[in-house]
């Protein structure tokens, strides 16, 4: 073989080589850059072409993160350092000329030269924003677990403050009008006890809206104690250069809705009305009222939240449902806000609509089928209201003063109270004399043995024994694990006098034993 033979073959297999390198670059659908010693891009593959086609002769600092100086953390640096190949431990940049928040995870490898020195680095680049999006999701639902966990701690502490306010509040009103006392001022200052002690317990609740993991059952439920109760948090948290009106229609009926749900929703739409008016003078206005006439069959209520702000392009007004898709700025918002208000009107089987016109406002409507079954509003209690018995019921709870409220509320209802602070304490006395009790009323958290534990040792040596649970967060235990423990029924503390009273009836009533007087020393 001469010469010319041997150089074309060289010129064959350097051609062939560099062809294979640009089918690798060209191939990968991650970036691929090319830099010099001198730190400038000199080959760009045709993913990066698309994305920043000016590359070249541009910086790694300049083409990512939009920067004049070097990243003192980056990948490309650090190959050039160490002749190394190095990965990058800073992952968020601004890429590109649109100022889209990209993630990238980077890796440098040096391209060195015959005696070892390094003559420039190939920066691979992969495009990880979705993962990391993901991620930081993920991390945010660990984070809200951990607070609902928190939060069910508080709750249940919480609750048992409750229960003897609200239960001796009840106790005095209630022999007050045994006696036939008739200062309404004492009523009323009664009165203002309880309703501050029911606000304190929906303070809790709205803690529990916002970090429990699991959703509540739908149940009939009027819209404006949800819409009134929302409305105040909105007084507290806006400025006060919005002005709220609020026209609600409390006769619009009932209906079948999750009110947890349905809170979520109205926080979020009061609170981006409240970002259209950010910096400014504005009215944001909520309305309740029934859809006149009937469409259909059905009845249907609307609940609308009206603002003043900038108002909504029309050629976003298709998208602004969509996941990820939002009009505030990258810093503001996740874009999942209303995506997840359409998902649960439309699993409550209604619809929302949006109208919005630029400068004058924008207005959200959801509209949602009243139900046909109607019952009456629960009065405050009184005499009648409650429903008396007989039977003796061992009271279990580790709180002393919850134990103490509540057996005096069922001993005023005629009832015959054991009480014990400690679960073991209660099994052993239920051990030795089972068929001394008609009925078993315990707390789930306590320690030695939970509420469920409890009710699983009752229910093998006396599998007839009617159990009710109290607990101060439902959350914690399920209707199935209730079942399995044979609780016939769980209550949420507080409870008022009237819901005991017709708990309890519902299992004894005056159909149960008449027993002994209690020993001697009151309920403990």
């Amino acid at each position: 073989m001469d010469s010319s033979e041997n150089k074309q073959s060289v010129y064959d297999a350097l051609f062939e080589s560099e062809a294979q390198k640009k089918a690798i670059f060209e191939g990968f659908s991650g970036i691929l850059i090319l830099f010099d010693h001198n730190m400038k891009a000199q080959y760009i593959n045709r993913t990066m072409h698309e994305k920043y086609p000016d590359a070249i002769g541009k910086s790694c600092h300049e083409i990512f993160c939009a920067r004049t100086e070097k990243c003192a953390v980056c990948a490309f640096p650090k190959s050039i350092q160490s002749g190394k190949i190095e990965s990058s431990t800073q992952r968020i940049g601004i890429f590109g000329r649109d100022g889209d928040e990209t993630v990238f995870d980077i890796t440098a490898s040096p391209v060195k030269s015959r005696n070892g020195e390094v003559s420039g680095v190939i920066v691979i680049a992969q495009n990880v924003t979705e993962q990391y999006r993901l991620e930081r999701q993920l991390r945010h639902t660990q984070k809200m677990e951990a607070i609902g966990t928190l939060a069910g701690g508080v709750a249940h502490d919480f609750n048992n403050v409750l229960t003897p306010i609200m239960g001796y509040t009840e106790i005095i009103r209630l022999k007050l009008q045994q006696d036939g006392f008739s200062d309404k001022a004492v009523y009323e200052y009664l009165e203002q006890i309880l309703k501050a002690s029911k606000r304190a317990k929906s303070l809790v609740e709205q803690v529990l809206t916002f970090s429990r993991s699991t959703e509540k059952k739908a149940m009939l439920q009027y819209m404006h104690p949800i819409i009134k109760e929302v409305m105040k948090l909105m007084r507290v948290t806006l400025p006060s250069t919005i002005v709220i009106n609020e026209e609600v229609d409390e006769r619009c009926g009932r209906v079948l809705i999750d009110p947890v749900q349905i809170h979520q929703v109205l926080i979020n739409l009061c609170t981006n009305a409240a970002h259209a008016m950010v910096g400014r003078h504005g009215v944001l206005t909520v309305k309740l009222d029934k859809v006149l006439p009937k469409v259909g069959n059905k009845e249907w209520l609307e609940l609308s939240v009206a603002d003043t702000g900038d108002g909504i392009e029309e050629e976003l007004l298709d998208r602004i449902f969509e996941p990820y898709f939002s009009t505030k700025e990258k810093t503001s918002g996740t874009g999942m806000g209303l995506a997840m208000v359409h998902g649960i009107i439309s699993r409550q089987g209604g619809h929302i609509e949006v109208e919005s016109e630029i400068g004058k406002g924008t207005v959200f409507r959801v509209r949602l089928p009243i139900a046909q079954r109607e019952t009456g509003v629960e009065q405050v209690v009184s005499l009648g209201d409650l429903q008396g018995g007989s039977g003796r019921i061992m009271l279990v709870d580790d709180e002393e003063q919850v134990v103490q409220v509540t057996g005096e509320i069922l001993q005023s209802l005629g009832y015959e109270i054991v009480g014990r602070t400690s679960p073991l304490e209660a099994l052993e006395l239920f051990s030795s004399s089972p068929d001394d009790f008609d009925m078993i009323i315990t707390d789930l958290t306590m320690p030695g043995l939970t509420g469920l534990e409890l009710s699983e040792r009752v229910k093998g040596i006396r599998p007839d024994m009617p159990i009710v649970l109290f607990t101060g967060y439902s959350d914690q235990v399920s209707k199935d694990a209730a079942v399995a423990a044979g609780i016939k029924e769980y209550c949420m503390k507080p409870i008022s006098m009237r819901e005991l009273s017709h708990v309890v009836g519902r299992f004894l009533g005056t159909a149960a034993r008449s027993r002994q007087s209690s020993p001697p020393g009151g309920i403990l």
